[in-house]
């Protein structure tokens, strides 16, 4: 089972959103858009849980209903075949629903589950068996049956309306739409498991020996039953039980404890001094409980040269740690009858504390997870190396504000991408990703500025300066990113992904003539870099595209006055060219100045 859409109102700060969920979902998007409150809101169903006051809109009362809906598809057999399940399907679906709302004088607020599905309802449907059995069809149905006993018609549900459906049809209406429904144990065994990795936690608190803590569940279910499982635990266990025997003085060959009864002698002798009496003190000890003892010694320590407690840790580490915990303890927590449940890792930032290698390996760790069909991965992240754009265009939902409070959420389509004899869309921004990670940077920006290459990226670095020098007013150079395409072709494939998300971009490419002729044009092969102009223009739209005649180097060397290009590091050259003209050690011909603000206006102004 799969959750495959989620339905949001009124929760927290948002007012409404709805998104398609995937295998590998990557909720993108600024602060404070919702990213957790998406994760919340999932966690929140899944988990059977009420809504608290912090869920409401400011924390307060509210006059709107709060909604909540999962949909979930891709049903296995043994899920569609339980009892608590198939009768809560529509077709092969199952649509849970929690709302909530205030009562009229806003004093308390109640909240329901329900399902969306088809159900049958009976003459008897809501009536106790006393009410039920004075109503003449309900009574000749039951006596059809021999019920005639409250436990006999709460025992005999099932057949007593298999057989009304199956022999008085006419007294059976169908309903279909939202019927609410208490979340039953056995249905809360059959969605899926929630494994949540906060943004911040305390490790200490992930270490606790406590009932409801992950080590606590991980060294109860996993570990301690393998320590038990020991011969030397078995004879801890056995010295264990023969010392309690001694205590009580219940010791098999009656031995003792040497020096005990010397001193409860002792004891025994000032008591009676004191008291009065003759009488005999005896120490008692009841029965001794090994196995939360163990609990509350237990702790896990990291050897890496030195053995060192987590909470002296990295943040890194710990985080790390406490995702390998929830996983391993999901693997339990989802067990069913011998089945397995889906497991829904809900992870808030995971690129925290962690450096790029790391999170490349991350990354792929949790890809590999989403890959099962026993796994989904719901995470948010500010962070590039995240996202999988090429490999899975689907997976990213970019969340931006649509009006108070309205989550507007845009997404790709699966089949984005062209495919063409030689050229490949998804294959050429593949290639782009694996040496311009940073790519998907501009996802997160309010502008993209998509350029071909190395060239125009160290150019823009100084754009705020540049501006400033070529009396460029009003630029939008601290909310824009420059982009390096990494070729010519790649920008098709990212105008397309930048169309889809609705970001604001501008693309600013190269003629590539290389004073070739219109026929000696046609006669290039069809991925050749000038072939791409058509495409680009027809994908951005021309008032989008900026097209530079011929090169980005000749806005900067005037070739008319004999300015000659170096031929080896481009990028470095032309930074160190704008690096002296905003510094007033180089002068730029009135045509090429004319030609970079005219550029620089375009990509950066509104």
């Amino acid at each position: 089972m799969k959750l495959e859409k989620l339905i949001v109102c009124n929760f927290r700060g948002i007012g409404f959103a709805e998104i398609d969920i995937n295998n590998f979902t990557t909720l993108v998007g600024p602060n404070n858009i919702g990213k957790s409150t998406i994760l919340n809101a999932i966690h929140l169903v899944l988990d059977n849980k009420k809504p608290k006051l912090e869920d409401w809109p400011g924390q307060q009362a509210s006059d709107k209903k709060m909604e909540i809906v999962c949909e979930f598809g891709d049903l296995e057999e043994w899920e569609k075949n339980k009892s608590a399940v198939s009768k809560l399907l529509f077709g092969d679906r199952l649509k849970i629903r929690v709302t909530a709302e205030w009562n009229a004088e806003q004093t308390d607020y109640s909240y329901e589950y329900s399902v969306y599905n088809t159900e049958n309802k009976f003459p008897w449907t809501d009536e106790s068996f006393t009410n039920a059995k004075k109503d003449a069809t309900c009574k000749a149905i039951f006596d059809e049956l021999g019920i005639a006993s409250a436990a006999a018609f709460k025992e005999r549900t099932a057949e007593l309306e298999d057989h009304t459906v199956e022999n008085h049809s006419e007294h059976v209406i169908q309903s279909e739409g939202w019927h609410i429904k208490k979340f039953a144990n056995s249905l809360q065994q059959a969605v899926p498991h929630v494994m949540y990795v906060p943004a911040s936690f305390k490790i200490e608190d992930e270490l606790k020996a406590t009932n409801n803590s992950p080590f606590s569940f991980l060294f109860t279910n996993k570990l301690f039953p393998q320590v038990k499982s020991d011969e030397s635990y078995k004879d801890y266990i056995s010295k264990a039980e023969l010392l309690q025997n001694k205590l009580k003085g219940q010791s098999g060959d009656g031995g003792e404890i040497e020096g005990l009864g010397d001193a409860l002698e002792q004891v025994s002798s000032t008591l009676n001094q004191i008291l009065d009496f003759d009488s005999k003190v005896r120490l008692a000890v009841g029965d001794i409980d090994i196995e939360p003892l163990f609990m509350k010694a237990a702790t896990f320590l990291v050897d890496e040269e030195i053995e060192t407690s987590l909470q002296y840790q990295g943040s890194g580490v710990q985080r790390a740690l406490a995702f390998a915990m929830l996983e391993s303890n999901a693997s339990i927590e989802s067990e069913v009858s011998g089945e397995q449940r889906t497991v829904i890792v809900l992870y808030e930032e995971p690129e925290l504390y962690i450096h790029p290698h790391l999170m490349r390996r991350l990354k792929s760790t949790l890809q590999k997870r989403s890959d099962s069909p026993k796994w989904q991965v719901i995470c948010s992240t500010h962070s590039p190396f995240l996202i999988n754009l090429a490999e899975k265009p689907e997976s990213l939902k970019l969340i931006k504000r649509d009006g108070v409070n309205m989550r507007q959420v845009h997404q790709v389509r699966s089949d984005i991408f062209e495919v063409d004899g030689e050229y490949d869309e998804r294959t050429i921004l593949r290639a782009a990703l694996d040496f311009h990670p940073t790519v998907c940077e501009s996802l997160f920006a309010k502008r993209v500025i998509i350029v071909e290459g190395d060239t125009e990226v160290a150019v823009f670095s100084m754009i705020g300066e540049l501006a400033e020098r070529l009396g460029v007013e009003r630029s939008l150079d601290k909310d824009a990113t420059v982009v390096s395409a990494g070729g010519k072709w790649t920008i098709p494939a990212l105008a397309k992904v930048l169309n889809s998300l609705d970001i604001d971009y501008r693309v600013i490419h190269d003629a590539d003539r290389k004073g070739l002729t219109e026929d000696e044009l046609k006669e290039k092969a069809a991925i050749h870099p000038y072939k791409a102009n058509e495409k680009i223009v027809n994908i951005a739209t021309a008032e989008r595209v900026f097209l530079v005649n011929d090169t980005f180097e000749h806005v900067l060397w005037d070739q008319d006055e004999n300015e000659s290009v170096k031929s080896t590091d481009k990028p470095f050259n032309s930074w160190k060219r704008v690096r002296d003209y905003i510094d007033g050690r180089q002068g730029l011909t009135e045509r090429c100045e004319a030609t970079l603000k005219e550029i620089v206006t375009f990509a950066f102004c509104e």
